[in-house]
């Protein structure tokens, strides 16, 4: 039976996983460790590109050569908002810069390679297929591989191409929340079912997914998060304060020195891991923090309070998620029987005590929260090579995906919908002869499509010219176990078909992402009302094309009267009031049809 990996491709640390003897067991590397950093570096001592642990130790000596972090530009382009406000904040040492290969996108600078954000995790996978292949003895070429639940299509694809540019053949993408809960629920299958928060805190992203696990199918209720938000956030914070004790022109030196910077990002982090266990720590450089710096000896001393004091609007900021989260899949917080924490960053204990205040129950820390996503896509990984795991997964579309109809959103697939899924709608042409139509595809939650985001579209040709309305054109939407979006048309009568996927859809920042679902709700009865109204001038548009077809063909057999009133009615293109004229053009079309029906019984006898 083909093995397939379980990957968990992470901001700062990554992990390998394989289904044996009945349960996930995590694959160490070749040195012993269960995590690689997800680290790519330039060896200065032989010019040879390395990854993992030995990249990372070249990363305080070398950061222009040494890439970290990549996963915060997978899928994205140059120009975007959280790109550019990384490079300002110094968070990246290394050189970024707009791709001569890919139009608005992003490469990167290793020594004189320029690799896009793809070809480095590429690397990082290639070293995780090596050192699984090491451990099992033989080769492997396929796998599951995690992302955010709040990827997009574009950093999902990224994510396909880059496990393709590993040469692994790439099962399933599968969503870490969910991952997560696969490897805690595969032991609860013949217990009553559980509704479960998965609170997942990285390096680069937070998400939060509700899920129900036990007897019958596991299922995703909702899902939410900020891809763009994590434990890097809180390294650059620390990075801050120590700049602010040393103060004066030296902090100024100190804030354009890129060696110098490595070198604190590295003692922030260590700070930062220690104080999830210690009430103080020094974070101390005992050499000069670069050639060009004044500044040796660095001693501070750093409490717990004083980073949590730092982490709070970091902590904050993953509880609106939780809340919308909630909302979505109709739950009240109390309903949640068991939270479990992912991420190394959950190690902290101030963000456990912010979890457990909001969920009201303490949190589940039995499964180790850096190992639990690699483990769970084990499962998953094994259920697709036909191992009886016993669960069934369904995971969820997490923004609403639909079509542009005049000027407005309508729906296809409503978010949180389980998937794989398809569903279809059929439309027809708004003018007579018309012979092809433009489908545009959007995703948001607002009444109108200008205030969504756009993925893509086409054009169906070849459309028998006919009457408006009459051509019937069959538009669907299929969302595959990965969560990309594929859309086709087809003309029902002449069997014309288009069919396109999405692979550069939403170049979303997060507060974008954020704003559309604030914004849906805040504008919710500004939307109904603007639904009440398109659906009204929907019937009306319906309504005047038979009065008038009616005129046109049968105003030989209607009363003068009548015909008189139908005229007087079709010339109001904007009623005062749009309920009343709605009312007046359903009643002469009854009485124009009851006419006719009794005319056409007349004419019988």
């Amino acid at each position: 039976m083909t093995e397939i990996l379980g990957i968990d491709l992470g901001t700062t640390n990554s992990a390998v996983a394989i289904w044996r003897d009945g349960k996930p067991q995590i694959i160490p590397d070749t040195d012993g460790y269960i995590l690689t950093p997800s680290v790519v570096a330039l060896d200065p001592a032989n010019g040879q590109v390395v990854v993992g642990r030995r990249a990372y130790a070249i990363a305080a000596e070398n950061p222009h050569s040494t890439i970290y972090s990549i996963k915060r530009f997978m899928g994205r382009r140059f120009l975007e908002d959280v790109v550019q406000e990384d490079l300002q904040k110094c968070r990246i040492l290394y050189e970024v810069e707009e791709s001569k290969r890919r139009r608005g996108g992003i490469e990167v600078a290793v020594g004189d390679k320029h690799l896009t954000p793809q070809e480095v995790s590429a690397k990082i996978l290639q070293k995780l297929k090596a050192d699984a292949e090491a451990f099992l003895g033989h080769e492997v070429t396929q796998a599951v591989i995690t992302v955010p639940a709040y990827f997009h299509d574009s950093q999902r694809q990224a994510t396909r191409d880059a496990g393709r540019l590993a040469g692994l053949e790439v099962k399933r993408v599968l969503s870490e929340p969910t991952a997560a809960c696969l490897a805690f629920g595969y032991k609860k299958l013949t217990q009553a079912r559980q509704k479960i928060a998965v609170y997942d805190l990285g390096g680069g992203t937070f998400d939060i997914s509700i899920l129900e696990v036990g007897r019958g199918p596991f299922r995703v209720r909702a899902t939410n998060g900020n891809t763009h938000l994590g434990g890097d956030d809180l390294d650059q914070l620390i990075v801050k304060w120590i700049l602010d004790e040393i103060g004066g022109e030296k902090k100024s030196q100190l804030q354009e020195d890129l060696i110098a910077l490595a070198h604190l990002r590295v003692a922030a982090e260590q700070a930062k891991i220690d104080l999830s266990s210690e009430d103080e720590v020094r974070v101390q450089i005992a050499q000069s923090l670069s050639p060009a710096s004044t500044v040796r000896n660095l001693d501070l001393t750093l409490t717990r309070a004083q980073l949590q004091a730092m982490a709070e609007v970091l902590i904050t900021q993953t509880l609106a998620p939780c809340r919308q989260a909630l909302q979505d899949a109709r739950l009240p917080v109390d309903d949640i029987q068991e939270v479990l924490l992912v991420g190394g960053q959950t190690r902290m204990p101030a963000i456990r005590k912010a979890v457990e205040d909001f969920f009201g129950k303490e949190p589940n820390v039995t499964v180790n929260p850096e190992e639990v996503v690699a483990q769970g896509a084990a499962v998953q990984a094994a259920m697709l090579a036909g191992i009886a795991t016993g669960l069934k997964l369904a995971d969820v579309v997490p923004l609403t995906l639909g079509v542009n109809s005049k000027g407005r959103m309508d729906t296809i697939i409503p978010r949180n919908t389980p998937v794989p899924v398809v569903k279809t709608k059929i439309y027809s042409t708004a003018y007579e002869n018309q012979e092809s139509v433009e489908v545009q595809i959007y995703q948001g939650e607002r009444l109108l499509v200008a205030d969504n985001v756009k993925l893509g579209g086409f054009i169906l040709g070849g459309i028998e010219p006919a009457p408006a309305g009459e051509p019937e054109i069959e538009v669907a939407f299929r969302v595959d176990p990965d969560g990309i979006l594929h859309v086709s048309a087809k003309d029902l009568r002449t069997g014309n078909f288009k069919e396109i996927t999405i692979t550069d859809s939403m170049r979303l920042t997060e507060a974008e992402i954020k704003d559309m679902l604030r914004e849906a709700e805040e504008c919710a009865a500004e939307d109904a009302a603007m639904r009440q109204q398109a659906e009204m001038e929907e019937q009306i548009e319906q309504l005047v094309k038979r009065l008038k077809r009616l005129l046109a063909e049968k105003k030989g057999m209607l009363p003068e009267e009548m015909v008189t009133v139908i005229c007087e009615a079709l010339e109001v293109t904007s009623p005062a009031d749009w309920q009343e004229h709605v009312v007046l053009l359903e009643n002469l079309w009854q009485q124009g049809s009851d006419v006719l029906s009794s005319w056409e019984k007349g004419q019988s006898v």
